[in-house]
């Protein structure tokens, strides 16, 4: 047929696709859209004729579709932000540790040291990197906030404490200012310079004395400059008279390895001593907290509470509590005179270890081997400064003592120096070569600062410049802990050191032949 004439026949007999049994392509536009018409008498098995539901259903699925494509892009960028800000180690064998610690496959085949330690990178920024849900609820409010309810000593010793430290909090700003307005800042620099080159000239090793046939772990001085105190693996406490380092006393403190010691802030005097007063605490790997009158060869008390060894024992400058941090991952405050728990403070993820008490009493700080250290509020219970920035264990804290300050020593061979009031670190010194086992702040003014290391040397910093003012070289094994005398002996400055070699010193600027002439105007 022709074109016009098949035209004409399916135009005089109209054929559907029921009746012929064809199938016909074409816009059916037009007959769907007409107007008048009914929509579903167009509609058939093999025909779908799209709705304005499907159509917006297809484009919701779309835009869901597109916003988790969008949510997974920024969630890959903040895990490869973390990855970058994230501290790995890079010792092999150290992350070979840390895989093992995660449960991951220490080494997998055909894969190096530098494959693995990526991959370690991204295990840990896997299970670390917050969330996008989990950014919502942290803005969305403290909703997790919880608190523990305590017993009616603590909020006694709490109110307490605050009575006591917010007057010595204000005596301590008066006396700043006052400061401020006596001396000019450019001064009382010039003056610390001067006695800073004092001791770079003057300061030697004076005694040196056998503590212990096991290494010694710690060494502290009495409030009075009277008494040295030192404790080793062996549990014996030894009282060393100053500055003649004669011993006057020896108790046999533990049976375990004994691991710190502390004075009471109100101890004077040498042994003999009377009574029953407090006079110090040490702290054991056996779990216990001994205190001692020094008067007798029993401890007066003995304080249980901890699950693992106690590193370190502080007292409260108030001298009615003591404060202990230990490998069970808290820190506890106790009550002297009833010799009871007072408070069993967690919030550390790792065992906590150094810890220093504000010269107000108001504030504690503590660290922890993750590298983590906690300022918290003993009035309130809670943490106000979280400061993280070293990469290792943290080992010693200590603050200055007109409180403005707080020094960290960790394991990444550095001291950081944290400002209180501005919250940050605001100086990292590259100190040693290996752990920093304590740092210290000299007593009264904060002139100096010493750090111990386990590199065998005791280095003394000037705390307006933070630079190096003497080295001191003579311990044969790593030192593990140093302290400065409170007060001057005839105008002299001391400082004593124990070591891993059973050995204790005395460092002193009388050492020298003739001291300098105007040694009298840097006495404190």
């Amino acid at each position: 047929f022709k074109g016009r004439s098949l035209v004409r026949v399916f135009g005089r007999h109209p054929v559907t696709m029921a009746e012929s049994g064809h199938i016909f392509h074409g816009d059916l536009s037009g007959a769907l859209g007409a107007a008048g018409e009914d929509r579903e008498a167009f509609t058939g098995a093999n025909i779908h004729a799209p709705t304005d539901a499907d159509i917006v259903g297809q484009a919701t699925e779309d835009m869901n579709r597109a916003r988790q494509q969008h949510e997974d892009a920024v969630r890959a960028f903040e895990q490869r932000a973390s990855q970058r800000q994230m501290a790995v180690p890079t010792s092999d064998p150290q992350v070979k540790a840390k895989l093992r610690e995660f449960g991951e496959p220490v080494c997998i085949f055909g894969e190096g040291p530098y494959e693995r330690r990526d991959r370690l990178r991204t295990i840990m920024a896997g299970r670390t990197a917050p969330t996008m849900d989990s950014q919502r609820k942290e803005a969305a409010g403290d909703e997790d906030l919880f608190y523990t309810e305590g017993v009616e000593e603590l909020l006694e010793a709490r109110v307490k404490i605050a009575e006591w430290s917010i007057p010595r909090a204000n005596q301590r700003l008066v006396k700043e200012r006052r400061a401020r307005l006596d001396e000019d800042p450019l001064e009382y620099e010039e003056r610390v310079d001067r006695f800073s080159t004092f001791i770079q000239k003057s300061m030697v090793a004076e005694i040196s004395q056998v503590g212990d046939e096991r290494p010694l772990t710690q060494g502290k001085f009495s409030p009075d400059a009277a008494l040295f105190a030192t404790c080793s693996w062996s549990g014996f406490i030894k009282l060393w008279k100053t500055p003649s380092c004669e011993p006057v006393l020896t108790i046999r403190g533990h049976e375990d390895r004994c691991h710190s010691i502390a004075f009471h802030p109100s101890c004077k005097g040498v042994p003999p001593f009377e009574g029953e007063t407090v006079r110090m605490a040490s702290a054991s790997a056996d779990s216990r907290i001994n205190l001692w009158s020094l008067s007798e060869s029993q401890p007066v008390s003995v304080l249980e509470g901890h699950e693992d060894r106690v590193n370190r024992v502080v007292f409260h400058p108030m001298g009615e509590h003591v404060i202990s941090t230990s490998h069970d991952m808290s820190w506890r405050l106790w009550d002297i005179e009833t010799q009871t728990e007072l408070l069993l403070q967690e919030g550390h993820s790792r065992p906590t270890y150094g810890v220093s008490v504000h010269p107000d009493g108001s504030l504690v700080a503590t660290s922890d081997l993750g590298g983590v250290v906690r300022v918290w509020d003993l009035r309130s219970g809670k943490t106000v400064m979280p400061l993280a920035g070293h990469g290792k264990q943290v080992l010693g804290v200590d603050f200055h003592p007109k409180g403005t300050m707080l020094a960290t020593a960790a394991d990444d061979h550095s001291v950081r120096i944290w400002d209180m009031r501005k919250r940050r670190c605001t100086h990292n010194l590259l100190s040693h070569n290996k752990l920093i086992s304590e740092v210290s702040f000299e007593k009264n003014e904060g002139r100096l600062m010493l750090t111990a290391s386990y590199d065998g040397t005791v280095k003394i910093w000037q705390t307006t410049d933070w630079k190096v003012v003497k080295v001191l070289i003579g311990h044969e094994g790593r030192v593990m802990g140093a302290d400065h005398m409170p007060a001057n002996i005839s105008g002299h400055h001391y400082i004593g050191s124990v070591a891993f070699d059973r050995t204790l010193k005395f460092w002193s600027t009388q050492g020298k032949a003739e001291p300098p002439v105007d040694a009298t105007a840097f006495m404190t």
